[in-house]
Order: C-alpha cells, then structure tokens, then sequence
C-alpha cells in the first residue's frame, strides 16, 4: 500500500529532550558524587597531617624531657636557671626579666609559640624525620624549647616548702615548661605541645 506524504507521522522530538535532560541528571549526579568524595579526601588528609604534626610536637617533648633529666641529674640541679636569653644550656626564662614578677613576658617565647617557623631559639630535635618517605615526611624537623616558670621553693628534708630566709636546706623544687613544635609535610599544620617538668635540685648530699 502506498502512503501518501500527508500520511506520514511527523516526530515532535520528545525522545531527544528526555534524552538530554537524563543525560543532564547523570552528570549532576556524578559531578555531586565526585565532588562529596574528593571532599573526603582533603579531609582526611588534613587529619594525616594534622595527626603527623602532633606526633612531631610529641617526641620533641619527650627529647626536651630527656634532656632536661639528664641535665639535673649530672650536675644536681646547680644552677640549672632559666635565662632571658638562654645562656644556660638554652633554658629561658619566663620572664623578660626574672627579678621582676611585674616585667613583661620573655620576647623569646613569644616568638616560638607563634605558629610559625621563624624563631630561631628551638632546639632541633636529633632524629631525622624528614628522612621518611612518602606520607610519613615532615616538613621540619621537631623542635623543643624549656623555659622555668616560677623560681624555686626551698624545700626541707621532708619534702615541705619552707620560707627562704629561715630555711637552712639548699634544695629547691623548680618548674619548668617543655614545648614541642613540629610541623607536617603539607607545610599546614604546626602543632605546640607542651608539658609541666618539675624537679627537686641542689640538694646537699646529707639531705
């Protein structure tokens, strides 16, 4: 049978609009499902970095611990002091000047706590950490710096405090401060930790 023009069935072009419109829904929801999962990632990258940087601040405390320990434990305590300036095997004091409880805070604290790399008054910590490969590097090596944080009390045989003008004990219990700052691979994220020291020096040997 032959089928005249007018018969035959013209297309609207419906398929092709539903067509581009499922094609338009696929890609928003690829490009939403893309989007939520590299958003993981960085997240859980930041928390690697952040997990390194503490892990850094951590092991330049226990090395500013270790340090100090040894320190007292070779001289027994005698003059271990915070400086302003350190001077003493690099241990500062709290304040800018220690004979006046009304003087301002030591500069060279303030310029380590901040988070960043800049002061120089650090201790570089021994072990190598930029060394290890991959996700596990750090950007600097972990630093710690002690500072005394009151001066000492006068301590008897009985381990009470006592008043320094009556006391004839030469012990003193002193506290100190170990901060350690560590920074992670990505450069981001630098973490200051810090720990409370407190030792019992120079004490006579018949105390």
């Amino acid at each position: 049978m032959t089928r005249f023009p007018s018969q035959i069935q013209k297309q609207q072009g419906a398929a092709l609009a539903i067509g581009l419109i499922l094609l338009v829904v696929i890609t928003l929801m690829g490009y939403t499902g893309m989007k939520g999962t590299i958003l993981q990632e960085k997240m859980a990258a930041g928390l690697h970095n952040r997990a390194l940087a503490n892990s850094g601040a951590n092991s330049g405390i226990r090395q500013g611990e270790y340090f100090l320990y040894n320190l007292v434990d070779q001289t027994n305590g005698i003059n271990v002091r915070g400086t302003p300036t350190g001077e003493f095997n690099d241990l500062y004091s709290l304040l800018s000047d220690p004979n006046d409880p009304t003087s301002e805070k030591n500069p060279v604290l303030v310029e380590f706590f901040k988070r960043n790399w800049e002061s120089t008054a650090g201790t570089v910590h021994d072990y190598p950490f930029t060394t290890v490969s991959g996700n596990g590097a750090l950007n600097e090596l972990p630093q710690y710096l002690i500072h005394e944080v009151v001066y000492g009390q006068v301590i008897n045989n009985s381990g009470d405090a006592e008043n320094p003008a009556t006391s004839g004990s030469n012990c003193k219990q002193r506290s100190f401060m170990v901060t350690g700052k560590s920074q992670s691979g990505d450069g981001n994220n630098i973490s200051l930790l810090q720990s409370m020291y407190t030792v019992v020096t120079g004490c006579d040997a018949t105390n």
